[in-house]
């Protein structure tokens, strides 16, 4: 078996610069996103469900990335934002646990459902687990 360096070299850089790309364009989509009026809509909407949970408006968006797109694209924001000032240490803790526990869940509902798995129970297990969690976390810090 002959290791062909530059081949793998090769799909190495070009691997690196597709995801490059992914991420630089998410990015700007993001800056633009959180300038609008629309993210201000989508925050004052999403934060009255997170204010019972005891988060912040502040992680709205922290929070739908993290459901709709995975922990890897919900945990840049939270990174971002918490670097930025922009989410308290609670609303920082909180979110971070819930979206361990719950994320993605189109994407990985739906693979789990491709291999047989019943998407209901999965979805409903998941987000009772990370209500309860956060529940019980935001008792305890609030102590």
């Amino acid at each position: 078996m002959v290791i062909d360096i530059f081949h793998s070299l090769t799909g190495a850089l070009y691997l690196t610069l597709k995801l490059s790309a992914i991420i630089i364009v998410l990015t700007i989509v993001y800056e633009i996103y959180e300038n609008s009026k629309l993210y201000r809509t989508a925050k004052q909407l999403i934060g009255v469900p997170l204010k019972k949970l005891g988060i912040s408006s502040n992680a709205s968006i922290t929070m739908i990335t993290g459901l709709l797109l995975g922990i890897a694209y919900g945990s840049a924001i939270l990174i971002k934002d918490s670097m930025e000032s922009k989410m308290s240490y609670t609303d920082i803790i909180l979110s971070a646990v819930f979206l361990s526990i719950c994320h993605a869940v189109i994407e990985d509902t739906l693979i789990f459902v491709a291999i047989g798995a019943n998407g209901f129970i999965l979805l409903a297990s998941r987000t009772a687990l990370a209500l309860i969690a956060v529940t019980i976390l935001n008792r305890t810090l609030n102590k």
